[in-house]
């Protein structure tokens, strides 16, 4: 990308939205949507520091702080002594901890398989509403996870119905095993860059005990997780109700970024 064209794409560092929000936020927004537009593509080397500071209405520091803020949320990586560059897709979030379960060894992750339940259009109101989009209606997505054929859980994962209408149409059959993460990244161009987890041992709700054959009122481990994608926009909301065991979960450390 011609760095004109970002500087352009950038005007708004110095219009009346920069009083109310930081520089380095608008400047990080602007790389994010050049990003999403294609703009810039994936393991394309952005110019230097030195140089967008030159041709782009920000300081130095403005712009090391966009740069951190974008490699924070896995939309570039920058390496030392090569620079910065636009993530490679297959880099962007997909495998999570929440289905690392081990095996007696405490070494050996057990085997995780998954069928879609169902692909359906919803509108119930719960915390994913509120994250998403509080007046909007929803796909849903119902997911049985069998752990290694001891123990069964449940995921559902909700995203707004209009701009993904398109996966009611997905046969159910070509889910199972599915990585839903990687089909939104690629096939609707809606890549996780970054997921907030939460975790509680909660009630499960009673319909969850019937399809995971519980005793009304069992407490459980309920998983939120909360997916965002291109300028750290809510994309996805999944709860993972995982009944109580002895199966302990392998969380991955998390890494610096190369």
């Amino acid at each position: 990308m011609q760095l004109s064209r970002l500087a352009e794409s950038l005007s708004d560092l110095n219009g009346p939205e920069a009083a109310r929000v930081p520089k380095y936020l608008l400047l990080s927004d602007g790389i994010a949507r050049a990003v999403e537009a294609g703009e810039l593509s994936p393991g394309e080397r952005l110019p230097g520091e030195a140089e967008l500071a030159a041709q782009l209405p920000a300081s130095l520091g403005t712009i090391q702080k966009a740069l951190a803020h974008l490699s924070e949320r896995g939309l570039v990586v920058r390496r030392h002594g090569a620079g910065t560059f636009v993530a490679d897709r297959k880099r962007q979030l997909h495998d999570l901890w929440h289905f690392r379960f081990l095996a007696d060894d405490g070494v050996t992750l057990l085997q995780v398989f998954t069928k879609v339940e169902g692909v359906s259009k919803v509108s119930d109101r719960g915390p994913w509403a509120q994250f998403l989009a509080p007046d909007e209606t929803f796909v849903r997505i119902e997911r049985r996870i069998d752990v290694n054929g001891e123990f069964p859980c449940l995921s559902r994962l909700y995203i707004v119905h209009p701009k993904f209408r398109g996966l009611l149409k997905e046969k159910k059959r070509a889910l199972d095993n599915a990585n839903i993460r990687a089909l939104l990244r690629e096939k609707y161009g809606a890549p996780t860059l970054r997921i907030v987890e939460q975790v509680g041992a909660e009630k499960m709700p009673s319909e969850v005990c019937d399809q995971l054959a519980l005793d009304t009122g069992t407490i459980g481990m309920v998983c939120h997780i909360l997916g965002y994608g291109f300028r750290d926009a809510p994309l996805t909301y999944q709860l993972l109700f995982v009944p109580p065991g002895e199966r302990r979960l392998e969380i991955q450390p998390r890494l610096p970024r190369a």
